[in-house]
């Protein structure tokens, strides 16, 4: 740090510029309405603070006197509590590419110590970004929330130098990311001592590290970039410092797609950011019993045998915190088990039925009218289902995941007057709601109450969408839809609902048919129908259903097991086609996006595509994409799919597969390319490794090729040893542009590349 450093760095706390004067050895700044008078020294080439006789490194000094991060550790320790029977997983590291250019998941046995590690790692010149993965409900915000606390004890004790602050996105529509950041500080920990640049300072200094939680992967292929461009911007921003950990379900750069990566990368610009990934385990047995004893469950391993022994070691009421945290709620002690016995029914159904084992739990236990005898339940269970529906729908309208005690209440006397209670029954629903097993208070506002994990809120929401449904509203299920993209658990529960009141197909698909009709190419409308109506089909005969002018969200193909469907004038976004049986189906004047293949779990029977537009094919197998139609033909012929516009189909492959086989070129660097997603600045020894044999070829022939057109940029290597370091030296729009236009041909892409440049 230098004297420009340190006063860049206070003027981002002071109200204006001019409150900040450094000169001659004196510091004079007015910030928070204090007016700090101080000297600047200079020993050892560090710099020094003296303040009424006490003398600090510039570093120290601004991290307690002018930033007040004890007040902020304070802060945290307060108001993100340690969780008591905080069990640490397990996990698996994919280690930033510089650091293991083999790119091979390595496990390790606690999670919490692996990430105190990483985000205390400072690489020199880079941005380091660490995700931290799993699916929903297996704890990503309990270890943010426990490591949060923890840094937060080591950092009074003086034993540390930074803080973890953790920025829950909370399911909103996505804001900016100082809106974000100053939301948290303020509203969640009641901190108000810096601006969201003095923010950005320390995280550069390395005694902030923001861990924002609740990414998700709609980011990456659903959103219009907005959320992936803000990323991008605050990378930026931090000129190639600090470290950032982003809690999600899949890190950015699991997705394939050239394009979909060039919409963060090119937000990065020219600073150096490195990406690395820890993805969480479920839980196994030993941690199951390790949890159950800390809540005092005796039981513990028994009640783990008998449930495994019907659905399963590996099921999700076994492996997932989430669920076992309320499975233990609802069986404490194997005497219970009885209570439960309906999610045993279905193993492919067990989230509705453990939700029904909960509410009926309430329902009968606990949700009871003592006011005359004999005592009765207040609510029927479908009654509790219909009004946390109405809760949820709620917090859909309104873009938020918890509501006021207020709205709370007035939600239930909204309903109490729909079913006509009397008074007493309206004021004991009331009561009741505020402390109902699935709602608990918001971390953000201690006024506000929330589900207990989104996945029973996005289940609930489904409740709502089906009992529109179930009414014929098409006005209020349209209203629904306009929304926003609906959650899978959400369309999950529109199908379990509608198999269970025996809704007809026909019937569901006639209603999306109408509401997506007129709807434009951009609308949540025309994407939810989309998205709902593939998975209602699934594992359904369609035979005459033919979906017309149709929207698909990302992956919509992803699982799915159609028969006898037809396609037309529809309109793909990304999607794998992985763990899927299409047969029977035709896709007519169809567009896509860009199909991602895996052969070896697939199953594709009599599918034909005709007059449809498919800009790519990423071969997750040989991890290389195609643009051009042939290639894109070939590959997907491969698998099954039948294209009847091609005369002489096999021979047109035989001359594709031929001329691929001469330019191998093209596919190295293809490989080369994709590395620069895991970090934007790269050493050579990653090149050698990841090609092995062929390093050679392509460092002596294709690398001077790629630097003399512009492509890649040779910088200065900061390190020990001797290596070389290079960067991308263009948009990787552009790139995956010529990549689009190459037709496969390494000359071709080079070509293209250059007319970009001139």
């Amino acid at each position: 740090m230098n004297i420009q450093d340190l006063k860049r760095i206070l003027v981002s706390f002071a109200d204006n510029a001019s409150d900040v004067e450094i000169t001659k050895g004196k510091l004079t700044a007015i910030i928070r309405g204090d007016i700090i008078s101080a000297d600047v020294l200079i020993k050892d080439g560090e710099l020094y603070i003296k303040e009424d006789e006490n003398e600090l490194k510039a570093l120290i000094w601004i991290s307690i006197r002018i930033a007040q991060l004890e007040i902020l550790a304070d802060r945290i320790k307060e108001y993100i509590r340690p969780i008591g029977d905080f069990i640490n997983p397990t996990g698996l590291l994919l280690d930033d590419i510089d650091t293991d250019p083999s790119e091979i998941e390595k496990p390790t046995s606690n999670v919490i110590n692996c990430l105190q590690e990483k985000l205390s790692r400072k690489i020199p010149g880079t941005t380091d970004v660490i995700y931290l993965t799993s699916d929903a409900g297996e704890g990503k915000t309990t270890i943010i929330n426990h490591l949060a606390s923890t840094q937060a004890n080591l950092f009074k004790k003086k034993e540390i130098n930074w803080l973890l602050v953790p920025i829950p996105l909370g399911g909103r529509p996505f804001l900016r990311f100082d809106d974000i950041v100053i939301a948290s500080l303020v509203n969640r920990l009641r901190f108000r001592s810096f601006y969201y640049e003095s923010f950005i300072e320390l995280v550069k200094l390395g005694l902030i590290v923001p861990a924002f939680d609740g990414f998700e992967e709609m980011f990456m292929e659903n959103s219009s970039g907005e959320a992936l461009s803000a990323t991008g911007q605050l990378m930026s921003k931090l000129e190639s410092n600090g470290n950032i950990l982003i809690a999600a379900r899949k890190a950015y750069f699991d997705y394939k797609s050239f394009s979909s990566q060039a919409r963060l990368f090119d937000t990065i610009g020219s600073n150096s950011v490195s990406f690395s990934k820890i993805s969480i385990d479920r839980w196994s047995k030993d941690q199951f019993i390790e949890y159950a004893f800390s809540r005092n469950v005796e039981d513990a391993e028994t009640i783990y045998e008998i449930v495994s022994e019907r659905l399963g070691a590996n099921h999700p009421l076994l492996t997932r915190p989430v669920l076992v945290n309320r499975l233990l709620d609802v069986v404490p002690s194997t005497s219970e088990l009885q209570k439960i016995t309906s999610v045993f029914e279905s193993s492919s159904e067990y989230f509705p039925n453990f939700v029904d084992a909960i509410i009926t739990r309430e329902a009968d236990t606990k949700w009871i009218d003592t006011s005359g005898e004999p005592f009765k339940p207040l609510l029927t269970v479908e009654q509790h289902y219909d009004l946390l529906g109405i809760i949820s729908e709620e917090m859909w309208f309104n873009s938020t995941d918890s509501l006021s005690l207020n709205i709370i209440d007035l939600l239930a006397d909204l309903y109490s007057e729909s079913q006509q209670f009397n008074v007493r029954t309206s004021r004991q629903v009331k009561e009741r709601l505020r402390q109902h097993a699935l709602l608990i208070k918001s971390d953000q506002n201690l006024n506000h109450l929330k589900f207990d994990h989104e996945e029973f809120q996005q289940f609930f929401l489904g409740i709502a969408f089906f009992n529109a449904l179930k009414k014929d509203d098409i006005s209020n299920f349209k209203n629904l839809m306009r929304k926003g993209l609906i959650f899978n658990p959400t369309v999950d529960t529109i199908i379990v609902r509608c198999k269970q009141q025996k809704i007809e197909i026909k019937d569901v698909v006639r209603i999306l048919n109408i509401i997506q009709l007129n709807e434009g190419p951009t609308s949540f409308v025309k994407e939810n129908c989309g998205n709902l109506i593939l998975k209602i089909l699934s594992s359904e005969n369609s035979n005459g259903i033919i979906l017309d002018n149709y929207s698909f969200p990302s992956n919509s193909l992803v699982g799915v097991n159609l028969d006898q469907l037809s396609f037309t004038n529809s309109y793909f976004q990304i999607t794998a086609i992985s763990a899927s049986v299409i047969k029977n189906c035709i896709f007519d004047s169809c567009t896509f996006d860009g199909i991602e293949i895996d052969s070896d779990h697939v199953e594709i029977k009599n599918v034909v595509i005709k007059n449809s537009e498919i800009f790519s094919v990423q071969n997750r197998t040989t991890d290389l994409s195609f643009y051009d139609p042939l290639h894109i033909e070939k590959e997907l012929t491969e698998i099954g799919f039948i294209f009847p516009d091609i005369e002489d189909v096999q021979e047109q492959i035989d001359q594709v597969t031929q001329e691929s086989v001469i330019d191998d070129d093209l596919e190295i660097v293809q490989k080369i390319l994709r590395r620069f997603i895991r970090g934007s600045h790269l050493n050579d020894n990653v090149f050698k490794i990841r090609l092995g044999n062929k390093a050679t070829y392509f460092i002596e022939k294709l690398l001077p090729v790629l630097l003399n057109s512009g492509i890649i940029e040779e910088v200065e290597y900061i390190g020990s040893g001797q290596k070389r370091r290079f960067k991308l030296a263009m948009a990787f729009d552009k790139i995956n542009q010529a990549l689009k236009e190459s037709k496969g041909g390494f000359e071709n892409f080079v070509n293209i590349i250059k007319q970009m440049n001139s």
